[in-house]
């Protein structure tokens, strides 16, 4: 039988092998009949220099060559019917057919798209070269570098001065700031203007980055007072994919990823946590064990295992730890010379091991490798008269946490008809519908832990999670109560949002020079929250609102429009004048409404949320809001080109809104911007090698729509009206209200004036170009409390009264290193620094200590104690450490030192001092000091030590091409902020740079629990540099060559793998186990050093892998 096999596989191999070589035999036939001639010839400029480098391939092959010194090629293999490809950077891709010929004389033509390509500007477009004010544009093939689930990624580290913070939870977005904080207690967030219209009542989240063409960030006062009252803070202008003239094309662009929760953090096994807090105690002096400061099982079973005595279920995790004789007596076994004289162990002491303590991998139990899929399919066709574009998109995100996910549906359309010759209509429809689930925790106001990661790494490592029969367990008390495994499936945190986004227009031609546009665009938005807490679960957050069987559900309706009628005028006189007018009048409404009801004891738990009135109806709460909004607005705008050298822009708004007081309604918004090329100045003609070089300034003032309505009036509360009220004896209370907040009729807008100086730069045909800017941004009429006198029965106003500046610098750089016949290198960089400070405050230069605000600092400012050092164990430290404890502070060797004032001896009895006595050693004695402030801590030790905002800022972009191949990374940094965490786990991380009487080198405090009270100013070593570098992604792709794709009828594929945040560097922090990449919501605090965070966990680092596959037809 065995023989039989092997003939039949042998006569297989034999037939395979015929196969292969006739195989063979074809392919090098086919491939001679195809070998074609060769060709020659010379690649010009427009001068008749020769174009030194140029790109020459036979198109749809990877056949090709390079053009000489002298721009000439030689090309062989070219078949007759084929088509030559000429390129180079600055210059247009030239196809031209062989038809026969072997010489061809190329002539390049500049590609004025690197400076002339069109860029979308407010109410309209503009050619870059003509742009007088900062503007960024983000393209769509940026956004498709990285596979990001909203836009607002895409653009970190890719536009110069914008700040967007790392938010990984699914579906959320992160803080956009463009050019800094201005505002103190109003909103920082830029203005959104989808397609034309404003977003006020959508989100970026509803949008799918794919279905983007481009985005552009206007950033300076010039370019976006055009949006007047909105414009203080940034506009960010998103136009979306439309259909393109030609055949019809399909695409699918698809992606698999696989995300992973890489702890950052060391965690202490169980053995190494009850070790390191026994330690706490011995260093304390604390510890009562029977044989000196050896492992006391009598001791340790309560102190250091949870209490064994009261958990039963803690008692076959304690005994691993220990030997045990046949009478169940603890084995004994004598201490070494090194135990008994060094650590201080008795002669006899028990058998301990606690590396067999086991430990509970709660991370694990809550964590998974997450499956995301991401697929889009989109249709785009045209002809001259109409053309559509179409999509669906979905996503469904997991994240590695298992209660959190997120599910979108994206539906967007866009079409324009040329309907006569002079008018076009168009109608563009986004909608969306997308489910976030958020599990076990939604984030109460910053002051829990933040996901079930967090709630899995606050359980002790040693507390169990299964009985020894392998059961759940289920305590109602101790170490174990908050079982990860029973809470993460109690809890659920549900949200659904249904939003629909209209944009439409109609165009009319009314004469080559005038054109009149209408743009209405409408916004709705549904969400309905809903939480519900199991019968079983055991309440780790502790608040009333989290109990078992509390079901929440909150119910929130959007509704906005937008109407605008514009007349543009565009007209050249004498070849060398060039005016354009745009003249805008709009409309706006917003309206918005909510209602939410909470229910404590529901009766049906699988209800959730929708049967709330099945519960202890006495205990629940509800309630409702409403709000509507109105503007209107007049705008003007002027640009003006002198010889295509000299440009000038004007433009001025006029903004009114409802949410002001009569008379206070309207502002106005003017701007003026001016800029020069240079480089079409005849004197700058010889210089063949620029060319690009255009100064700009503009100056500016925006609104910051801070006001919300009914904010004018005050507001009434009934709290404290119910009173008898009337003459004589009055039994009865009457129902009133009563003004809680002074109205201000005279509130108006915060408004922003700016002033920006650019350069736009391109050398060496536009190899190396980019622009540099330097900004100064003065805010003013600020919304703060003003103190009022007390006689007017209230004690505060709020009125517009502060006022900030902010100052940067800009570099945006994109080079082409290399660029050859296959290979080509190019760069791109970004940096960015913003100082802002604090002009003026209610009370005018004088500092709110309160709030923590000062004249001439930053808003985020970071003004506590500063940490010094630690305390060592020599002479001139206790004898300071004597002086502390006889003021009341008692600190030890190993614990913080806090900067103080210094101590500075006197003579008894000099004025201004002061005489204590002091114990060091055992010995007693009186010590006079000058009483400057040393030996105790208040507000004049205080220093400001850094902020949280990042002084600098920067991305880098590395791009390799070599034929069909591509591989390029992204870094990005920040520098020059302070973050708090460095403590964060200190006590739950292995450790070992720790302060000791062997190490007084050591880096951190040593530990102390028990024994004498002390006060602990750890907490302030948290306070350190924030500084990192990500890298955020690696990609490589395949373009799949055009002769395979014919051959299958496709237009286009490529297939890419990406990893994601494989890597992140940040000095101390990381090497603490700290992701600094986490500035989410970490500046949020309840005291100097209680900071608690926002929406992720600052101790993980989510890294992706993935596989993509973009194909067209």
């Amino acid at each position: 039988m065995k023989d039989r096999n092997c003939s039949s596989l042998m006569r297989c191999a034999s037939s395979l092998q015929r196969l292969f070589f006739l195989a063979l035999l074809s392919v090098i036939a086919i491939g001679a009949y195809a070998q074609g001639k060769t060709v020659s010839g010379t690649v010009l400029d427009k001068s008749g220099e020769s174009v030194i480098g140029a790109s020459v391939v036979v198109k749809g092959t990877t056949n090709g060559t390079i053009t000489d010194f002298d721009g000439k090629f030689t090309l062989s293999n070219v078949p007759n019917n084929a088509s030559l490809e000429i390129s180079f950077v600055g210059y247009k891709t030239q196809v031209i057919p062989v038809q026969g010929k072997t010489t061809f004389n190329v002539m390049m033509v500049e590609d004025t798209e690197v400076l002339d390509e069109v860029v979308v500007v407010g109410y309209g477009t503009a050619k870059k070269s003509d742009v007088t004010g900062a503007l960024t544009q983000v393209s769509s093939k940026t956004i498709r570098e990285r596979p990001v689930q909203n836009a607002l990624q895409a653009m970190q580290g890719k536009a110069a001065g914008v700040q967007i913070s790392t938010n990984v939870r699914p579906g959320e977005l992160g803080d956009v700031r463009i050019r800094g904080t201005r505002s103190i207690t109003a909103g920082n967030d830029p203005l959104y203007v989808i397609d034309g219209i404003p977003m006020t009542a959508g989100s970026m989240s509803d949008v799918n980055p794919n279905d983007i063409e481009s985005m552009e960030i206007l950033k300076d006062a010039s370019a976006t007072a055009i949006y007047g009252s909105r414009g203080a803070n940034g506009v960010v202008l998103i136009t979306t994919k439309k259909g393109k003239t030609g055949k019809v094309s399909i695409n699918y662009d698809g992606t698999v990823t696989f995300s992973k929760i890489h702890s950052m953090t060391d965690w202490m096994n169980s053995g190494e946590l009850i070790d390191w807090n026994r330690q706490a105690t011995i260093n304390a002096g604390a510890y009562t064990g029977k044989y000196g400061n050896a492992p006391d099982p009598d001791v340790d079973g309560d102190a250091y295992f949870g209490g064994v005595s009261n958990y039963p279920y803690m008692r076959p995790v304690f005994n691993t730890a220990w030997e045990f004789n046949s009478d169940g007596s603890y084995k004994m076994r004598p201490a070494t010379d090194y135990e008994k004289e060094v650590l201080g162990y008795a002669d006899q002491v028990p058998v301990y091991d606690s590396s067999k303590i086991p430990t509970t991998p709660w991370t694990d139990y809550v964590t998974r490798t997450a499956l995301t899929h991401n697929h889009q399919l989109s249709l785009s066709a045209g002809t001259e008269k109409a053309k559509l574009y179409m999509s669906f998109a979905y996503l469904n995100q997991e994240s590695p946490m298992k209660d959190q996910d997120y599910e979108r549906f994206t539906v967007n359309m866009n079409g324009e008809i040329q309907a006569t010759n002079w008018l076009k209509i168009g109608m563009g429809l986004n909608a969306s519908h997308s489910i976030k689930n958020y599990g076990i925790v939604s984030n109460f106001s910053n002051s829990t832990a933040k996901d079930s990661y967090g709630l899995a790494t606050n359980l002790m490592p040693y507390a169990p999670a299964y009985d020894e029969n392998g059961d759940l367990l289920r305590p109602s008390d101790g170490p174990s109560q908050h079982n990860a495994l029973l809470n993460i499936n109690e809890a659920k945190n549900e949200t659904r949002y249904y939003g629909v986004m209209l944009s439409s227009f109609a165009e009319a031609q009314i004469l080559p020079w005038l054109k009149w546009r209408t743009n209405f665009g409408t916004q709705f938005r549904n969400s309905r929250e809903g939480s519900y807490y199991g019968n079983d679960f055991t309440n780790p957050l502790g608040f009333a609102s989290t109990e078992p069987n509390v079901g929440y559900n909150n119910q929130e309706q959007k509704l906005a429009w937008t109407l605008e009628n514009m007349i543009f005028v565009d007209k050249t006189f004498k070849n060398i004048h060039t005016l354009g007018v745009t003249l805008m009048q709009s409309a706006e409404f917003y309206r918005g409404e909510g209602l939410n009801v909470r229910a404590y004891e529901c009766k049906f738990p699988t209800a959730l949320w929708y049967g709330l009135g099945d519960s202890n109806t006495s205990r629940g709460s509800f309630g409702s809001s409403f709000t509507e909004e109105k503007r209107a607005s007049y705008m003007a705008r002027v640009n003006y080109s002198l010889m295509d050298r000299y440009l000038l822009t004007l433009t001025g708004r006029w903004d009114g809104a409802s949410m002001l007081a009569v008379g206070n309604k309207w502002d106005f918004f003017p701007s003026a911007a001016l800029a020069w090329k240079v480089n079409e100045e005849d004197f700058m003609k010889d210089l063949t090698w620029l060319n690009t070089l255009k100064f700009r300034v503009g100056y500016g003032v925006t609104g910051n729509a801070a006001i919300k309505p009914y904010q004018t009036g005050g507001s009434m509360v009934s709290q404290y009206a119910n009173k008898p009220f009337g003459q004589g004896a009055i039994s009865s209370n009457t129902v009133g209200a009563k003004a809680s907040v002074l109205p201000n009729l005279d509130l108006g807008w915060e408004k922003t004036a700016s002033t920006n100086i650019g350069i736009d730069f391109g050398f060496l045909n536009n190899r190396i170009n980019g622009s540099v800017e330097y900004y100064i941004a003065k805010t003013s009429d600020l919304l703060l409390n003003r103190s009022i006198p007390v006689m007017t029965g209230y004690t505060q106003i709020l009125s517009n009264v502060g006022k900030t500046e902010n100052r940067g610098f800009e570099l945006t750089l994109s080079t082409t290193n290399i660029q050859t016949k296959d290979f080509t290198w190019k760069t791109d960089f970004t940096l960015s620094t913003n100082k802002t400070q604090i002009v003026e405050l209610s009370d005018g230069k004088s500092d709110d200590t309160a709030n923590g605000w000062f004249i001439g600092q930053p808003i985020d400012v970071i003004w506590t104690y500063k940490y010094d050092r630690l305390w060592q164990n020599t002479p001139e430290d206790k004898l300071l450490l004597a002086v502390y404890k006889a003021n009341g502070t008692t600190m030890f060797p190993g614990t913080a030192k806090l900067v103080d004032q210094p101590l500075v001896e006197v003579p008894k009895g000099t004025e201004g001092s002061v005489t204590k006595t002091i114990t060091i050693d055992g010995e007693s004695r009186e010590i006079t000091y000058l009483d400057n402030g040393f030996g105790k801590f208040d507000n004049d030790d205080k220093q400001f030590i850094g902020q949280f905002t990042p002084k600098w800022e920067g991305g880098f972009t590395t791009t390799f091409n070599y034929k069909n191949w591509q591989l390029n990374a992204f870094f990005y940094g920040r520098f020059g902020n302070t973050y708090y965490g460095l403590m964060q786990t200190y006590g739950r991380r292995v450790e070992a740079d720790v302060w000791s009487l062997d190490n007084p080198g050591g880096k951190y405090p040593q530990p102390r629990s028990g024994g004498e009270t002390y006060n602990d100013y750890s907490a302030y070593m948290n306070y350190t540099k924030g500084n990192m570098v990500a890298l955020r992604n690696i990609a490589l792709s395949y373009t799949v060559p055009e002769t395979w794709l014919q051959k299958i009828g496709a237009a286009s594929a490529s297939i890419y793998v990406q990893v994601l945040n494989p890597f992140v560097w940040g000095g101390e922090l990381v090497k603490a186990g700290i992701n600094p990449d986490d500035m989410t919501g970490w500046s949020t605090k309840t005291s100097d050093t209680n900071f608690i965070g926002g929406q992720t966990n600052n101790t993980i680092l989510t890294r992706s892998y993935v596989i993509g596959l973009r194909l067209g037809f």
